[in-house]
């Protein structure tokens, strides 16, 4: 998006807010920077970046939810630095059968 809009004399640093930013142009129908075939082609990408970040509040809302009732994953939260999905992430890797954080998978150590 950021590359197609700087084409047209249209430019934003990189980050998530300024994707937002670039977003709400293309959605603009009244911005007479962006002509209607580029509007018309841009808003295919504009509904699949909308549509992941959908997908990825949905996502995180799961793994957050799961936190809440895993007494590992709680735990690892108290951790400076590790939210719910760094402590899924930690929690996926720990060997099966294993039902405590007492040891670590291989390399994590």
């Amino acid at each position: 998006m950021r590359a197609h809009l700087a084409e047209l004399g249209i430019i934003a640093t990189a980050g998530l807010a300024k994707v937002e930013v670039l977003v709400a142009i293309v959605r603009d129908e009244t911005d007479a920077r962006l002509p209607a075939a580029a509007r018309f082609a841009l808003s295919a990408i504009a509904d699949e970046i909308e549509a992941s970040a959908d997908q990825i509040e949905r996502l995180e809302r799961a793994i957050v939810l799961e936190t809440k009732h895993d007494e590992d994953m709680r735990r690892l939260t108290t951790i400076p630095g590790v939210g719910a999905i760094t402590a899924a992430t930690i929690k996926a890797r720990i060997p099966a059968g294993s039902s405590r954080l007492a040891t670590l998978p291989p390399g994590w150590d």
